[in-house]
């Protein structure tokens, strides 16, 4: 009993230990933009490969039905930053952050960067930034200690913007250039650097690359000129963007090897919403991007940490891009602010078989079409996931008390072919009573929508 004693208060004192005292892994977030679910080996595809996905799978966790926040960019990567659903932010944050449209607040939304720092990490983002596109707030502001990244879609070899060609790539928020080089490559080679610096502390980078968003190039010829995702002879381009996003993975990857570092690294995998329409594949799921169908918020999502996750799982239960936040905040010893509480959920217990997710734990989604400059505000789009059940509304334009309801069992019809909401009327009016009361709730929560002046762009 003396020796048990002793044991837990030992156990009880390392807990109170700074959190840099403790036994902290490394943590890389990699988020790809726009990447089907259907675009990568382990997932189906029939024509890309994937090989390095493909293993990080082997070697951890693949979710089956892994799900982004958002079915679009912005949105979706402020639920990862912070761990919250866009809409406690206002409406204009269930859009793009375009033109007139508020930038994510560093002191009202604390994000994970920060949360990491204050436990210890040093913190790093390379790539893809974009939720700061009014004002081009840089990362660093929102707790990462280097930031060498983009807003805005650029073209990969001249970083800058298509449609006004304003350089578009920063180091701490001034303007540097590698001009030539593909993007991704820009941010491995940072990320390489990043781990293979000395320090007694542990890191934190969140890698959201850009591909394989448009522009549509070709990664082997350079300053290849920007092809039209909307006709489908060019996927042969973005099946080669996608293989160059593996390949730039796979370097950040070796990096960890060759540092011995890599058994205690927690990697997460995933894509920030489906893939766009035409000639991304999203199959077997029905819809893209921009959608709340299943093809535009579920995902490619793996987790690996060697002799903590098992090796070559897969796991079906639903989950979120706000548990990722909630698992990375868990695993270095972060902790939220007590008044923004994650909406997510710690995955280690349950991916470890010690606990399991609530069967009725429910996920939700909602998406709307704001234009500022317009003062168009309205519903498009909200849904919730709830076990296999998921049900679907759809806003008619005239206004958001019209829409068109739908049900589907999604263990029996993963695309959304079969509408049960005529025949399983019970089941129906519980889902859309249950996305009643988060809507409710997240009008409560929710800033106050304020339009700002902006011009048509």
């Amino acid at each position: 009993m003396q020796r048990l004693m002793i044991a837990i208060s030992v156990v009880l004192f390392a807990s109170s230990l700074p959190a840099q005292a403790a036994d902290q892994p490394n943590v890389i977030l990699i988020l790809a933009d726009d990447l089907g679910y259907g675009d990568v080996g382990c997932y189906g595809a029939p024509d890309v490969k994937t090989p390095v996905m493909d293993q990080l799978a082997r070697d951890g966790v693949r979710c089956t039905d892994g799900y982004a926040a958002f079915p679009v960019c912005s949105p979706s990567r402020a639920a990862i930053l912070t761990g919250r659903y866009p809409a406690r932010f206002g409406p204009t944050y269930e859009d793009y952050y375009g033109g007139g449209s508020p930038e994510l607040d560093p002191i009202k939304h604390p994000t994970i960067g920060l949360m990491m720092k204050d436990a210890g990490y040093r913190t790093a983002c390379f790539g893809k930034w974009n939720v700061s596109n009014l004002n081009r707030r840089r990362a660093n502001d929102f707790g990462f200690d280097t930031w060498v990244g983009l807003h805005l879609n650029h073209d990969f070899y001249t970083h800058k913007v298509i449609r006004t060609q304003e350089h578009d790539l920063y180091r701490d928020g001034e303007h540097f250039d590698r001009e030539g080089v593909w993007s991704d490559t820009i941010f491995a080679d940072e990320a390489i650097r990043f781990i293979q610096a000395e320090s007694d502390e542990p890191f934190f980078i969140y890698l959201p690359f850009q591909a394989p968003h448009d522009p549509i190039q070709d990664p082997d010829i350079p300053f290849d000129e920007p092809r039209d995702k909307k006709k489908p002879e060019n996927r042969v381009i973005l099946i080669k963007m996608i293989e160059r996003l593996d390949l730039e993975i796979g370097r950040v990857l070796k990096a960890l090897d060759d540092q011995k570092v890599a058994d205690n690294t927690l990697v997460i995998l995933t894509s920030d919403n489906g893939g766009a329409q035409t000639i991304s594949r999203n199959l077997p799921l029905s819809g893209a991007k921009q959608m709340l169908q299943e093809g535009g918020i579920r995902v490619p999502l793996i987790l690996r940490w060697s002799g903590v996750l098992p090796a070559g799982k897969t796991f079906s239960d639903p989950v979120t891009a706000m548990d990722l936040t909630a698992t990375v905040a868990a695993a270095g010893g972060a902790k939220p602010h007590k008044s923004m509480p994650f909406d997510g959920v710690d995955l280690l217990p349950v991916l470890t078989d010690e606990s399991e997710l609530a069967e009725d734990r429910p996920l939700f989604f909602r998406r709307r079409t704001v234009v500022a400059w317009k003062g168009q505000n309205a519903i498009r789009q909200s849904a919730v996931r709830q076990g296999d059940w998921k049900y679907l509304r759809t806003y008619k334009p005239r206004g958001t008390d019209r829409y068109q309801s739908a049900l589907y069992n999604l263990n029996k019809d993963i695309a959304e072919e079969k509408d049960l909401a005529t025949t399983n009327s019970e089941k129906m009016k519980a889902m859309s009573d249950l996305l009643d009361q988060w809507e409710s709730e997240m009008s409560k929560t929710a800033m106050p929508f304020v339009f700002v002046p902006s011009k048509k762009k």
